[in-house]
C-alpha cells in the first residue's frame, strides 16, 4: 500500500448534511491536514495561522479537533507535538474517534512543507467562507430572512475583512488615557533613564495615583486595579508603597495596587499565560478593570536573550503587546538608558520603535528630584518637560529601634532648575553666581564681544545679578581652570576652540 494509500485508509470518514440538497461545499481535506501538520512540526507559525483561522473554519471534525487541542496547549505555553497533543485528546476521550495516535503521525509525515503552514491557512480560511456563503444562500432560498441578510451584509469572514471608514470620519475621536496626556490607555509605554534616576518611584507613583482613582499632577486618573511586576527592587517595593500612602492616601492600603515579586520572562508563553491568568484573577478580586500593569526592568523580565538583538526583543515586545490584547491595559515598562543618553533606551530600536509613548527620565542636578521629558508620544501631543521632588518619609521602626525611611514622588510638578552647563559638571562648590558669571563669559566670547573683568560686571548689572562677590568668583573660575586673565582680558579655556563670528 502506497503513502497515499496509507494515510486515505486511517483518514476517518467524514459526514456532512448540509440544510438544503445538491449543494457542493467546497474544501481541501489535503489542505487542512497540511495546517495541522505544518503546526505539529513548527509550534513558531502558530502565532500567524491563529490571526488567520479558528477551529471553525476546518471542514473535517477531526482536523477541528487536533487544531483546537493544538491551540489549547499552545495557548497556555505547552509545546505541541504529537506526544502532547495525543495526550491532550486522551484527556478529553476524542484521540479514538479522530483516527488514532496513527492518525497524528500520518498528518506530521505527509505533511508538503511547515514553512507554507500560513498559505495553507489562509486557503481554508477561503474555502470556510465559501461553504458559509453557499449555505446561507441555500437556506436564503428556503425563506430565511436572517440568513439572506447575511448574503446581503457578509460578516462570516471577520478575520480577513479590513475596517473602512470615510473621508474624515472619526475625525473627533478623543484619545482615552488611564493618566490623562501621560499614560494612553491599552498602550505600549516606557521609562527609561540611567541607575538611581528615580523612574521607579515616578512608575509606583503613577501606579498608586490609579489604583486609588487620585488625580496626578492635574492630571485626571482612571480608576482601577493595577499589576506591579517586581523584577528589580525588592522589599523597598512595599516601604515606597507605604510611604506614598501615608502622605497621599491618608495611611491606608491602596488594595488595588497588586504585586508578582519575581520576574515575568516575557518572551516565554508559559510565563505570559500565567500573568494573563494573575490578571484574570485579579479583575475578579477588586471587580475592576485591570488597567496598568509595570514591568520593573525590562532587563530583569527579558530572559536569556540579548537586549541588542531585534528578534530576541521583538520575541519580548510579542509577550508585551498579547498581555497588552488579553488584558486592555497599559503596559508600562522600565527601562536603563544607554551609555549615551542621548542616543535613547539601551538595546535594540525595535522596542522604540513599538511604544506607544516613552519618558526619560533624569536627575536634577545631584539633588532629590527628577526631570521628566516626553520623547515620544505617539497619537497626541507630548506634555511639557517638568521637574518633580521626592520627600524622604519615616517607614516604620525596626528591631533595634532604627526608623526606616522612604522617598516618594511628589505629584505636582514645577519648572526644572537651570542644569549645569557639560563645561561646569565635575567642579565642586559651584553656586549659581558662578555659573551666571560663566555664561555671561561664553556669551560674550562666542560672538568675539570685548570680554574685560568691567565688561563682565557691567552684564552682570544689567540682569540684575548680585557683584559683591564678583573678584572671589572670577578667582575661583581661574583656579578651577574654566578661564585665564591677560590683563582685562578673561579668555575661556574649556572648549578647543571659540566660535567666531560669521563674516
Amino acid at each position: 500500500m502506497n503513502t497515499t494509500a496509507h494515510a486515505d485508509a486511517l483518514r476517518p470518514v467524514i459526514t456532512f448534511k448540509p440544510p438544503a440538497v445538491d449543494i457542493q461545499l467546497p474544501y481541501s481535506h489535503e489542505l487542512e491536514e497540511s495546517v495541522i501538520g505544518g503546526l505539529l512540526v513548527d509550534n513558531d507559525k502558530w502565532w500567524e495561522v491563529d490571526a488567520i483561522i479558528t477551529p471553525d473554519d476546518f471542514y473535517s471534525k477531526p482536523c477541528q479537533e487536533i487544531y483546537t487541542a493544538i491551540a489549547g496547549l499552545l495557548s497556555k505555553g505547552i509545546p505541541a507535538d504529537i506526544a502532547t497533543v495525543q495526550d491532550e485528546l486522551e484527556r478529553q476521550t476524542r484521540l479514538t474517534p479522530i483516527g488514532g495516535f496513527a492518525y497524528l503521525i500520518e498528518i506530521a509525515k505527509n505533511c508538503p512543507s511547515a514553512a507554507n503552514v500560513t498559505a495553507y491557512a489562509v486557503r481554508v480560511a477561503e474555502y470556510a467562507a465559501e461553504r458559509r456563503l453557499k449555505i446561507d444562500l441555500a437556506a436564503a432560498f428556503s425563506g430565511d430572512t436572517e440568513a439572506l441578510m447575511r448574503v446581503r451584509r457578509p460578516t462570516h469572514n471577520r478575520r480577513l475583512s479590513l475596517p473602512i471608514s470615510k473621508g474624515f470620519d472619526g475625525y473627533n475621536t478623543t484619545q482615552s488615557y488611564v493618566i490623562k496626556n501621560y499614560l494612553p490607555e491599552n498602550s505600549l509605554t516606557a521609562i527609561y533613564g540611567p541607575s538611581g534616576s528615580y523612574k521607579s518611584f515616578l512608575a509606583l507613583s503613577w501606579g498608586c495615583h490609579i489604583a486609588t482613582g487620585k488625580t496626578w499632577n492635574n492630571s485626571r486618573a482612571i480608576l482601577g486595579a493595577v499589576l506591579y511586576v517586581v523584577g528589580e527592587g525588592g522589599i523597598g517595593v512595599p516601604r515606597r508603597v507605604k510611604a506614598w500612602a501615608d502622605l497621599y492616601n491618608h495611611g491606608e492600603n491602596p488594595l488595588f495596587l497588586y504585586r508578582v515579586n519575581c520576574p515575568v520572562f516575557f518572551a516565554d508563553p508559559q510565563q505570559v499565560y500565567e500573568l494573563e491568568q494573575a490578571a484574570k484573577q485579579i479583575e475578579k478580586e477588586s471587580r475592576l478593570p485591570l488597567k496598568l500593569i509595570i514591568v520593573d526592568t525590562l532587563a530583569r523580565c527579558f530572559g536569556g536573550g540579548d537586549e541588542n538583538r531585534a528578534s530576541d526583543m521583538g520575541a519580548f515586545i510579542q509577550g508585551c503587546d498579547r498581555i497588552k490584547a488579553t488584558t486592555g491595559a497599559t503596559v508600562l515598562v522600565i527601562h536603563h538608558s544607554g551609555k549615551d543618553e542621548d542616543r535613547g533606551a539601551r538595546g535594540s530600536t525595535a522596542f522604540r520603535a513599538s511604544l506607544d509613548a516613552e519618558y526619560m527620565v533624569k536627575r536634577e542636578g545631584n539633588g532629590g528630584a527628577l526631570v521628566l521629558r516626553c520623547t515620544k508620544m505617539k497619537d497626541c501631543e507630548e506634555p511639557e518637560q517638568q521637574a518633580f521632588d521626592l520627600k524622604p518619609l519615616p517607614v516604620f521602626t525596626d528591631d533595634d529601634g532604627d526608623e526606616l525611611t522612604s522617598l516618594v514622588l511628589v505629584d505636582t510638578g514645577r519648572k526644572p532648575a537651570e542644569e549645569i552647563p557639560e563645561e561646569l559638571s565635575g567642579i565642586s562648590r559651584l553656586t549659581g553666581n558662578h555659573m551666571v558669571v560663566w555664561q555671561a563669559i561664553r556669551s560674550r566670547t562666542a560672538n568675539a564681544e570685548p570680554c574685560t573683568r568691567s565688561v563682565i560686571r557691567d552684564d552682570l548689572k544689567a540682569i540684575g545679578a548680585d557683584t559683591k562677590n564678583f573678584a572671589r568668583t572670577i578667582a575661583k573660575l581661574v583656579d578651577d581652570g574654566l578661564i585665564s586673565i591677560d590683563g582685562e582680558q578673561i579668555n575661556p579655556l574649556s572648549h578647543s576652540s571659540v566660535t567666531t563670528p560669521t563674516q
